[in-house]
């Protein structure tokens, strides 16, 4: 059967209806890695249903289960993709169980997975626009397993929504109060401390603390700041605002993070093997005011 392609329009942030890209963009996020066929099964499935959508890999590397890891990333990512781009997030340790499958609009993007708290950077900065259950037979494989909804729920669905297919079709309508979402609750500045936690490390074993750039715009020109792991006793003193500075080969640095954190790196060399630092890892920022 062929399919009526339609011309779908997504809400802009200031209210007004905005026309979606005119080639559909779909954006894929897991953790599935590239060793075996998972990522290429699922662009299948969206070739089969939309084959001029334009896919993009942000990641497929996110660490295996590690839902709070593929929140944070998709959070330094999504605004950077054009109005109405869709969101494919498997990130999914509750595949198979009653966990529930929804997609939902948030701001000017559309975002299909679990809800098991992957959207929660998302539902914190953007409003919620609607969000629904994804139960409709009709946007799924016929045949669904327990151990790989990506193929045969997630990809399905966003596909359909790609090529214009209303979110109000896929299934009912949920209450926002009740998806899941992660702690989020950001650091506070105490005079000058600041109690964090890492809370990713990069492929190069940068460190990502909690600490927005915001909450300390004086990183750089304090006359004193000091990064404070105990779980390591370790003391970090030095602050550079990029990676080609004057720390030596093996020191490690306080630095400005690209996505708008606070992070540690060391220079030709990772902070995470070197410093033995894992995510959840708390730190402190004390800062010497003027």
């Amino acid at each position: 059967m062929v399919q009526k392609e339609e011309q779908p329009r997504a809400a802009s942030a200031s209210g007004q209806a905005a026309v979606r890209p005119s080639i559909p963009v779909i954006a894929l996020m897991t953790d599935f890695g590239l060793r075996d066929g998972f990522v290429g099964i699922m662009k299948g499935v969206i070739a089969g249903i939309v084959p001029q959508a334009q896919l993009i890999d942000i990641s497929h590397e996110i660490a295996a289960q590690n839902v709070a890891a593929g929140a944070w990333l998709l959070s330094t990512a999504y605004r950077y993709f054009p109005a109405g781009s869709v969101f494919l997030c498997v990130v999914d340790p509750g595949v198979g169980s009653q966990r529930r499958a929804i997609a939902l609009e948030a701001g000017d993007w559309f975002f299909v997975g679990p809800d098991n708290g992957l959207f929660s950077y998302v539902l914190a900065e953007q409003p919620l626009r609607q969000v629904v259950a994804l139960e409709n037979p009709a946007y799924r494989l016929p045949a669904v397993s327990t151990t790989f909804h990506g193929r045969d729920i997630f990809a399905p669905a966003a596909a359909h929504l790609a090529r214009g297919v209303p979110l109000s079709d896929f299934g009912p309508t949920l209450d926002p109060d009740s998806l899941q979402r992660l702690d989020l609750s950001l650091p506070r500045r105490e005079g000058g401390r600041i109690e964090a936690r890492v809370i990713y490390i990069d492929h190069f074993g940068n460190l990502v603390t909690s600490i927005p750039l915001a909450l300390v715009p004086d990183l750089f020109t304090a006359p004193s700041v000091r990064l404070l792991i105990p779980g390591r006793h370790l003391t970090i003193e030095r602050r550079q605002p990029f990676f080609a500075g004057e720390a030596g080969e093996g020191e490690p640095f306080v630095y400005s993070d690209s996505a708008g954190y606070v992070g540690v790196a060391i220079r030709n060399g990772s902070a995470a093997a070197t410093l033995g630092i894992a995510v959840g890892e708390a730190v402190t920022l004390v800062i010497e005011e003027a």
